[in-house]
């Protein structure tokens, strides 16, 4: 009877192990289209998009930006952004890297240097998106100040010739003429911007909307109606103390930019930038507002995606040693402010480097993957895992006394002398070193706990592997 329980057990094990790896290589191919697809949308933006530093100097540039400035990256890279700005710019606004580096959005107009020495006129849209990353996006409005000059070249000369007409008649003609004239293109540049425009009256009624909007909801699945503007577009603002209309006529705001989310028909969420303005009659008394979107649904994602870049290890998802790093520090000031205990453990791969030279790379970033799959299961969510570098990993354990620590390091280390990982060349099996160390002292620095943790591993490995040390 006991052979037989036994080979039982042996089997539901074996099947819910089988389970697991199932799972596990679904996450990994969910991670690797996610990454994928992201990747995907910097190298395809409709932007230009420049990534640099708090210094200013330029680490990443997509394809777009290259292609309309005329450069290769290594032209650029490692130069201040400012380098390439038109000085007149510079000189009528300096640098915003202050704003920035506070967390505020900062959107103006840029001239900037191409490689054959002319210059393109921008919308510049500059967000911090990491510690030490700020992306900036680059929309070509040079089309839109020429429209923008011959308007005014066009009003001016209007201006002159009306004020030589002699008669009184003439000047009526002359101007109703320039009415319809204006009229005309006003429509054409309702219709022809890139934004989603509607006109919203003081009894909140949609009047007028283009059809860039019209395609924008069209595209969400929603209908573009002339009703109120709460029953279009729904959005957390509507019907609160935040309602842009409201603010504008009531509190007499001259401008309101605001980043509302909307969902669509089958449910997904959607990010848009609203900028509303008073619209006025003849007395200039507000009637209503005009209300511009921009669908920026993209660039979030692709600034999500670049945050989530910078902070985790490409190969295995875990943290990478700089975010590995902050948010350790992070929970040691805690443990100090509260008196918690915190435990850090350093760990090891054992023999990593025959892996490759045996099964080869590939099955050795198998290992590292299913290792650190592995690992995050084991660990508590509030756990902080990271790859430091190579078959290096560390992992700190809030809230978790030293005993407490040694348990979930042997816990650890159990499972993963257990785990079957399956590649191209065979299975492969792994074992673990571990050292353990916990915050004891108040004045104990991160890297004075990494250095007992560490030495704990060494020692773990001069005991002859696949075991559990914790420091003294």
């Amino acid at each position: 009877m006991d052979s037989k329980s036994d080979a039982n057990m042996l089997e539901k094990r074996s099947a819910a192990l089988e389970k697991e790896r199932a799972r596990r290589k679904a996450v990994e191919a969910k991670i690797q289209e996610i990454e994928a697809r992201y990747l995907s949308l910097f190298e395809n933006a409709s932007d230009g998009i420049l990534l640099f530093d708090d210094q200013e100097v330029i680490f990443r540039a997509n394809p777009k930006i290259l292609q309309m400035l005329g450069y290769c990256f290594a032209d650029i890279k490692g130069r201040k952004v400012t380098e390439l700005i038109h000085p007149a710019d510079l000189q009528k606004m300096p640098s915003q890297i202050h704003r920035l580096l506070a967390g505020e959005a900062v959107t103006i107009e840029r001239r900037l240097r191409c490689k054959d020495g002319c210059f393109i006129s921008f919308e510049q849209s500059v967000k911090r998106i990491g510690e030490n990353m700020i992306m900036s996006l680059y929309r070509d409005i040079t089309a839109r100040k020429r429209v923008e000059q011959e308007t005014r070249d066009a009003l001016q000369d209007a201006a002159d010739s009306e004020t030589q007409l002699e008669e009184a008649i003439s000047r009526v003609n002359t101007m109703a003429l320039d009415a319809e004239v204006a009229a005309l293109e006003m429509s054409q540049i309702f219709n022809a911007t890139s934004d989603g425009i509607c006109v919203i009256n003081k009894d909140s009624q949609i009047s007028k909307y283009n059809r860039i909007l019209q395609d924008m909801m069209a595209g969400m699945g929603l209908a573009m109606t002339k009703e109120t503007c709460s029953d279009v577009f729904g959005h957390a603002f509507c019907k609160t103390k935040r309602c842009l209309l409201n603010r504008i006529l009531k509190d007499g705001h001259d401008r309101i930019e605001e980043e509302i989310e909307m969902t669509s028909a089958d449910g997904d969420k959607r990010t848009l930038i609203v900028t509303a303005q008073p619209l006025l009659d003849l007395t200039a008394d507000t009637v209503g507002i005009v209300a511009s979107y921009t669908d920026i649904t993209d660039r979030k994602q692709i600034e999500e995606e670049l945050r989530r870049l910078a902070t985790t290890d490409p190969l295995t998802g875990a943290y990478n040693r700089r975010q590995f790093m902050e948010r350790a520090q992070e929970e040691i000031d805690r443990s100090k402010r509260y008196n918690t205990p915190l435990t850090l453990l350093m760990l090891d791969i054992d023999h990593f480097k025959a892996v490759n030279d045996t099964f080869g790379h590939d099955a050795g970033d198998a290992v590292l993957k299913s290792m650190v799959s592995e690992s995050m299961v084991q660990l508590r969510g509030s756990d902080i895992f990271c790859r430091l570098g190579g078959e290096e990993f560390a992992a700190i354990l809030t809230h978790t006394a030293p005993e407490q620590g040694v348990l979930a390091a042997e816990r650890l280390r159990k499972a993963l002398k257990a785990l079957e990982v399956n590649t191209a060349t065979g299975p492969v099996c792994l074992t673990v070193s571990i050292g353990v160390a916990s915050l004891v002292q108040a004045d104990l620095s991160l890297e004075q706990i990494m250095k007992k943790a560490d030495d704990a591993l060494y020692a773990a490995k001069d005991q002859g592997r696949d075991r559990v040390v914790a420091a003294e």
